[in-house]
């Protein structure tokens, strides 16, 4: 297995309020999250450093999972607490006030590989059987109307409210979240802001990673690149995660 990830604040924001991190625990599980800060520019960046601090001390100590059950305990637990501290930030301190984050989360372990998702960065997978999906499901407004049959795939690409988030880490005293077990053999994991899927198209992003000129490093290079091309509208983050080797 491969990491490789990288984050740019684009070519016209001031700050960078995406942060990730690759964290490992004590038996050689993995934790990579993906986070994209709201609520200002000095508090989305406190939200979203704030998420990837938390989950990068607390996975580092864990000791691994006997079982399923343990693992979702332990994501609620930890949720919770990560809500709280953002929560608490967001109301006692004037400056950081309405703060919050996405979360977007791949836990690759002994048991198994879980997906978990607040807000609208996203994960997708290339699977061994050649197919490419988006795992987690956007919490944002557009979505939902879309579920709804209010709106069709093509009038979501440019509505209006696009970016409108309707769940977040640290916004409410109580975080929802989705978890999702992925049973399948996967070759590449994406995990992303909306720097890169809210200007690089899905097809384009899929044809990447289908791309047997360029290594995962170079696909996650590429990714970035493409952002960047786009007009590097919002902060860009890419965390690119190659399984072949871990299968093998």
């Amino acid at each position: 297995m491969k990491t490789y990830g990288s984050t740019d604040k684009g070519l016209v924001r001031k700050t960078n309020q995406d942060s990730y991190v690759i964290a490992a625990n004590e038996c050689g599980d993995l934790f990579c999250m993906v986070c994209d800060g709201i609520g200002g520019s000095k508090g989305g960046d406190v939200a979203s450093s704030t998420a990837v601090r938390y989950f990068s001390q607390v996975f580092s100590e864990n000791q691994g999972f006997k079982n399923e059950n343990e693992l979702l305990k332990w994501l609620k637990i930890h949720i919770r607490k990560a809500n709280d501290e953002i929560f608490t930030l967001s109301t006692t301190r004037r400056e950081y006030h309405g703060m919050g984050t996405t979360m977007v989360a791949l836990l690759l372990s002994k048991i198994g590989n879980y997906v978990i998702n607040i807000g609208d960065s996203r994960c997708y997978a290339l699977f061994e059987s050649g197919q490419f999906i988006q795992l987690s499901e956007d919490h944002t407004l557009v979505q939902e109307m879309l579920n709804n049959h209010e709106i069709t795939p093509e009038e979501a690409k440019n509505h209006v409210r696009k970016h409108y988030i309707t769940n977040a880490l640290g916004v409410w005293n109580e975080a929802k979240y989705d978890v999702m077990h992925i049973r399948e053999a996967v070759d590449y994991f994406l995990l992303c802001s909306d720097g890169l899927h809210g200007y690089v198209e899905d097809a384009v992003i899929e044809k990447v990673l289908r791309d047997t000129r360029l290594d995962a490093k170079k696909k996650q290079q590429r990714l970035m690149d493409l952002a960047l091309l786009a007009g590097g509208l919002d902060n860009i983050t890419v965390l690119l995660i190659r399984m072949e080797e871990a299968e093998a």
